[in-house]
């Protein structure tokens, strides 16, 4: 199939149509990937790249802005220093109403004015000031992901611009799920203070155990040990007695 120019479908007009429960034959998206690098880790950087106009884009324009991104973040940042993001989905199903084309395709058919059409693939549908791809990573990266976040900008049909932040980090390392059964268990969340408490733990329990060493001073106040002291004073009247 021969694919139409971007500028066919960038115009929004009329309403969404995403209700894919009452269609059938709605091509798939492209994108099958939303989040890709290093997702455990937070990074104190985050890059923007923001759409300046209200526009549809297409899921392929989209794979496509994707892929360039996440091969020369690969290349020159390294999957473990970058966390890419993918901040829309293609919700909204295109339609167009195909006739026949080539020579005197124009006496076969010219087509019905306004029709319905049928579904040829999904856009997503955007609006000035929104962010549409996000890279978190760190400021010694910073050129490098400017760079690829530009090339992924020519493969959209909007103006876009990049914008730099600086995020506060809390330190925490967040663990991959984890997947018991059919069920995806959420990872626990590690924190500075929750590892400190764990390694204070041990310590408080040596000195609950040194607190707790009842036999060592019962052995002191042992009853065999009074006992004989006892009788040894016991003992001594019968000594006194024979003096007397």
């Amino acid at each position: 199939m021969v694919r139409k120019p971007a500028k066919m479908y960038r115009n929004i007009s009329k309403k969404a149509y995403t209700r894919r429960e009452y269609m059938g034959g709605v091509p798939g998206s492209k994108i099958v990937q939303f989040e890709m690098g290093n997702l455990s880790q937070e990074f104190p950087t985050e890059v923007d790249l923001i759409v300046e106009e209200a526009c549809q884009i297409r899921h392929s324009a989209l794979e496509a802005a994707r892929i360039t991104t996440n091969r020369r973040l690969m290349k020159e940042v390294g999957r473990s220093n970058f966390h890419f993001k993918v901040r829309v989905f293609p919700h909204h199903v295109l339609r167009e109403n195909k006739q026949a084309t080539g020579a005197g395709a124009d006496r076969v058919s010219e087509g019905m004015r306004l029709s319905f059409g049928k579904a040829v693939g999904t856009a997503a549908r955007v609006s000035a000031g929104q962010k549409l791809l996000t890279v978190y990573s760190t400021p010694n990266y910073l050129e490098k992901i400017k760079d690829a976040l530009r090339h992924a900008g020519y493969k959209l049909p909007t103006p876009v611009h990049l914008k730099v932040s600086e995020l506060k980090v809390s330190g925490r390392i967040i663990a991959a799920p984890k997947l018991v059964g059919e069920k995806v268990v959420a990872a626990p969340v590690v924190t500075d203070e929750a590892a400190a408490a764990a390694a204070a733990e041990p310590a408080k329990g040596g000195k609950d155990a040194g607190k707790g060493a009842a036999p060592a001073k019962g052995g002191k106040d042992a009853a065999p040990a009074k006992g004989g002291k006892a009788d040894d004073k016991k003992g001594a009247a019968p000594a006194k007695g024979g003096k007397k």
